[in-house]
């Protein structure tokens, strides 16, 4: 099924969105190689912090560019590097290479294994859970069996090819992915990557931010669409981060 005009965005995000697709800033390809290897430590470093690692954002660049570890939890360490490798594996793959990566379950499937590399167990790794969680700040509670999670998982990629704007179908993705949790572990850390690739596919900067405002509003976007359905709350935070990004790169 080729993209159609369903929408998850309001009249106001859609403007939004119009806004960020037509401007030039916006694009991955507007990058010089030394912005690229910034955006990946920037990026892991937001990715990290959203999950409570605790290590700087200097600490961050000194570990990813320098490989010089502080004396910090090795998960913390393992979280960083697992997503640095898996974010500029994606990044080469797309950009340099101009290549499409497909958002499939075997894509997932690959993409939670690097990320939780010597996080969990072999067995967990790249694979749907069979065990029950729980997600802390909310009553929400995500599908426990394997099949329904492998139906709804099913459901979401299927419908991801209904939304023809990127910025809907990363959003679309990532919240959806996300309230299922369909790994035992890291699986915000899977949806970020799988809404950063679908914005990389479309020749565009994926989301980040290294302010501490920024991420409780990632957080409380996401525990709402996992209580209510409604995509509004994480939209705008999604959207009114990357127009406050460009207005800083234009500055």
């Amino acid at each position: 099924m080729v993209g159609t005009n369903k929408h998850i965005f309001n009249t106001t995000q859609l403007a939004k969105a119009e806004d960020i697709l037509s401007n030039p800033l916006s694009k991955l390809s507007s990058l010089s190689s030394s912005e690229l290897r910034n955006l990946a430590v920037v990026w892991c470093y937001y990715s990290g912090k959203i999950e409570g690692n605790t290590y700087t954002y200097v600490e961050t660049e000194t570990l990813l560019k320098d490989g010089i570890t502080p004396e910090k939890r090795y998960e913390d360490a393992k979280m960083l590097k697992n997503l640095h490798n898996t974010f500029v594996g994606e990044m080469e793959y797309i950009n340099k290479g101009k290549n499409q990566e497909i958002i499939d379950e075997r894509t997932l499937f690959r993409i939670h294994s690097t990320i939780s590399d010597g996080l969990v167990s072999t067995e967990e790794r790249g694979q749907l859970r069979s065990r029950p969680v729980r997600i802390s700040g909310t009553e929400y509670i995500p599908p426990k069996s394997k099949e329904d999670i492998m139906q709804q998982l099913g459901i979401i990629l299927f419908e991801q090819e209904q939304y023809a704007n990127p910025l809907e179908r990363a959003v679309f993705l990532h919240c959806n992915i996300a309230r299922i949790q369909p790994f035992i572990d890291g699986n915000k850390r899977t949806s970020r990557m799988v809404e950063s690739i679908v914005m990389m596919n479309n020749d565009l900067i994926p989301i980040y931010s290294a302010k501490d405002a920024d991420i409780l509003h990632y957080r409380r976007g996401l525990i709402a669409f996992y209580e209510t359905g409604d995509y509004t709350q994480y939209a705008d935070y999604f959207l009114d981060r990357q127009l406050e990004r460009l207005k800083e790169v234009e500055m």
